[in-house]
């Protein structure tokens, strides 16, 4: 038996009427065996909290965080900008639902931040390869990225922050970030105009043969049959139809955008694609109505199906005039564009030279030092008392029945 069960044999001698429960029983017994090794759980401890500290004040140096507030520019009013403006008034007009897109929304500053060419420019500039002692970019990569952070702000602003040992570098190199940060996105810009301008250039081209198509057969029949003009009420339902025409154009642009930036099976690629499904289907339901009024829109001695030639002709004529007016400029646009450079943020607060540390926090590992290893030594001593029970219960069981 060992001395703590005698002892706990000699108190319930004395109070029989007070028998323990196991779960009490256990908890005395626990209780009793960290008291009794107190010396050696405060020896412990004191020597593992006195390491700690030495190594904290010795070898762990000072971090110091430095922090940079970012704005998105303005809107340069570009055709990507631009592109959708006139396209949610008209579908309303019409009934339609309006026109969402994640187009116009631009590149998240944070995932800039994180990309592998802003990472890479910062750490070759600052040479942190030779500040991290690392042998490869890979490994400069993986400890760089643990000291940058950013973040979005309550009012919607950016914040870039580069915690280093030196709080001058770590000011520098926060400003860096957003410097690199804007190169990328300008260079993502231009490579994006590029795109458009082909797609703008190969539409715009085959808009200006297809109106030349247009005026030369419309003149062609008025040379013909004398029908020179249209009432007003015919003129403002063509024209209706030719906005509704440009806004399919425009919708169509868009997808071809969206599908290149977020790929064909984003959300916004479907919600172009069913934008366009409504448009077109009201262009019919406007077509066909139109043409069913044919004969109150034309002079009577003109035949039914001459006509409709002619309300055709004028409607092909109006479409293709409203494209030129939105594609000539969009063009343009998109030439200008791949040209300039797109700056998409711009610093409201540039990051200062920070006068205090970040971290570490000594006093808080101290104290977990001081908690962690009290309470680790004290399981390791209930854990080694216990074990030895056991194996004195098991040793003395055995000879009982004489194995």
């Amino acid at each position: 038996m060992t001395s703590t069960e005698q002892e706990l044999n000699a108190s319930n001698n004395g109070h029989t009427e007070a028998a323990l429960t196991p779960a009490r029983r256990a908890w005395v017994e626990n209780i009793t065996i960290v008291t009794r090794h107190k010396a050696l759980i405060l020896i412990v401890t004191a020597v593992v909290t006195i390491a700690t500290g030495i190594y904290a004040f010795t070898q762990m140096p000072n971090y110091y965080k430095a922090k940079a507030v970012i704005l998105p520019a303005r809107k340069a009013g570009g055709v990507l900008d631009n592109i959708s403006s006139g396209i949610a008034s008209s579908l309303k007009d019409i009934g339609l639902s309006k026109l969402h897109g994640g187009a116009e929304e631009g590149y998240s500053p944070l995932t800039l931040l994180t990309s592998r060419d802003v990472m890479e420019k910062l750490i070759r500039q600052f040479d942190f390869i030779r500040i991290y002692k690392d042998s490869t970019m890979a490994q400069a990569l993986e400890d760089f990225s643990q000291n940058l952070d950013g973040e979005v702000g309550e009012e919607g602003n950016f914040i870039i922050a580069f915690e280093d040992t030196d709080p001058k570098r770590a000011a520098a190199v926060a400003n860096a970030a957003i410097g690199a940060i804007n190169e990328v996105n300008s260079r993502m810009a231009k490579e994006e105009a590029v795109h458009n301008l082909t797609y703008a250039e190969q539409r715009y081209k085959q808009n200006v043969a297809d109106l030349d198509t247009a005026e030369v057969a419309l003149t062609a029949f008025q040379r013909k049959y004398g029908v020179f003009s249209l009432p007003d009420q015919a003129k403002a339902e063509v024209t209706a139809i030719a906005e509704l025409e440009q806004q399919k154009v425009i919708a169509q642009i868009q997808l071809r955008n969206a599908e290149q930036m977020f790929g064909s099976n984003s959300g916004e690629v479907a919600t172009y694609k069913s934008t366009i499904e409504q448009i077109t289907s009201k262009l019919g339901e406007m077509q066909a109505g139109l043409d069913s009024k044919v004969n109150s829109f034309v002079p009577t001695n003109i035949m039914p199906d001459v006509a409709i030639q002619y309300l055709r002709l004028m409607r092909e004529v109006e479409i293709q005039s409203k494209l030129k007016a939105f594609l000539l400029p969009s063009y343009e646009q998109s030439k200008l564009d791949e040209n300039r450079n797109l700056y998409g943020f711009v610093t409201l607060d540039s990051a200062a030279v920070p006068a205090k540390k970040a971290g570490p926090k000594r006093s808080m590992l101290l104290l977990g030092a001081i908690l962690g290893s009290g309470l680790i030594t004290a399981i390791v001593v209930l854990v080694v008392t216990n074990l030895k029970r056991v194996r004195t219960n098991f040793v003395r069981d055995r000879n009982r029945i004489g194995l």
